[in-house]
């Protein structure tokens, strides 16, 4: 039997434009659209997870598995609304590193 892989995770900090969303807010949202756009088994390969985010800077981060890396960041690129508001999520920097985006 072999040996079941550990996650390799990339982090991606992320302006939220447009819309005042809550933390809770934002990742239903997300977690919605990415449902839509990747469907249900895109979306568990992908391991999109919101990290953090913080409502005052508006600035985040996501975590997704390296492989769906460029995929995700098309994803966020494509978003023009969240939660029926207008919103961008715009990426700033990925990293392999909690520590380097900070």
């Amino acid at each position: 039997m072999a040996k079941a892989r550990s996650l390799r995770k990339r982090y991606i900090l992320f302006e939220l434009r447009g819309a005042d969303l809550g933390e809770e807010l934002l990742k239903r949202s997300l977690y919605n659209e990415a449902l839509s756009f990747f469907g249900e088994f895109g979306l568990s390969y992908a391991a999109l997870k919101l990290v953090s985010y913080d409502k005052a800077k508006k600035q985040g981060m996501l975590r997704c598995e390296r492989d769906y890396l460029e995929k995700v960041l098309g994803f966020l690129a494509l978003l023009d609304s969240l939660d029926g508001a207008p919103a961008r999520v715009v990426a700033l920097k990925s990293s392999g590193t909690i520590k380097s985006l900070s």
